[in-house]
């Protein structure tokens, strides 16, 4: 649903020309499931660097396209670079070892790399590591509910988990969450999340709910657990939603897993619903009155 992609440096400077800046300009960012990786972390000199010949209005077409990317960027820590390599390609392949990217976009691709893309392979009708669909139908299982999800929790920064009925505590809830969760604290190229928090109805809750959820908590990570109510007139708390700093997701039926048999429909959110979904569960202006005291729990193990 959402992805990171490495790219080369020498490619993305021939990018200021109109007719690429017209086609990546809208190809990356959270409403379109494709965020670029800074790889290494100098990346966008090492743009410049190669950025040798072209007009004054490429290089004010490739400045906008490097800020638009640099938005919604993967900042990956300590990753693999040897500085002695010549070839930024040897490096980010090194790197996709470690942590893979959903694909790796360069010049050429003498080995045939099932990984990597070039702009002949961007040419077809088809690309398999390029196409990303705007939604998914899966299982309402907690292993490939997870797994939907897993290429954005293993990559961002904060995460909200919205859904109103995890207030009441039950176990179908608390098998998709731990699932949820494992990713947030297994290993992860960005390192661990800075804000991990639920936000979920006061109407119906079981008095200690949160208590409920220790157990799926992994050591270390502190969750935070927010109840709200609806103002008269204002937004209804419905939807299920999983909000990163890399963009967002929705669930049509809800993140707690169902009977055998049962599916549902997971979409990306388009940059304005991402937004607007954002700006509504943001704890410093939210649009809901607060059902109950804030709470945060670290998990112990």
């Amino acid at each position: 649903m959402i992805h990171e992609y490495a790219l080369e440096p020498e490619l993305v400077a021939t990018w200021g020309a109109i007719h690429n800046c017209r086609f990546f300009f809208r190809a990356f960012g959270p409403g379109e499931g494709r965020l670029v990786a800074r790889y290494p972390k100098k990346w966008a000199a090492k743009v410049w660097e190669a950025f040798q010949s072209g007009s004054e209005l490429d290089r004010k077409r490739l400045e906008e396209l490097l800020q638009q990317m640099k938005r919604s960027m993967v900042k990956r820590k300590d990753c693999c670079w040897d500085a002695t390599r010549q070839n930024w390609l040897d490096n980010a392949l090194t790197e996709h070892g470690r942590h893979p990217f959903r694909a790796i976009m360069a010049r050429d691709n003498p080995q045939n790399f099932p990984d990597i893309l070039t702009d002949e392979d961007l040419a077809g009708s088809q690309c398999a590591g390029w196409d990303i669909p705007h939604g998914i139908t899966m299982k309402r299982e907690a292993t490939e509910m997870a797994a939907a999800v897993a290429p954005m929790l293993s990559l961002c920064r904060w995460v909200r988990f919205i859904d109103p009925y995890i207030s009441k505590g039950k176990q179908r809830h608390r098998q998709s969450l731990s699932a949820f969760l494992k990713i947030l604290g297994a290993a992860r190229p960005v390192g661990p999340p800075e804000v991990i928090e639920i936000h979920t109805s006061g109407n119906g809750a079981s008095p200690d709910f949160p208590k409920n959820f220790c157990k799926v908590i992994p050591t270390g990570l502190t969750v935070s657990f927010f109840q709200w109510q609806e103002r008269p007139g204002g937004q209804r708390l419905h939807n299920r939603y999983i909000l990163t700093d890399l963009g967002g997701v929705a669930f049509q039926h809800g993140l707690d897993t169902g009977a055998a048999g049962e599916t549902d429909d997971i979409t990306r959110l388009g940059s304005e619903q991402y937004a607007l979904r954002c700006a509504q569960y943001n704890i410093t202006a939210p649009a809901f009155d607060q059902a109950a005291t804030p709470l945060a729990i670290t998990g112990k193990g």
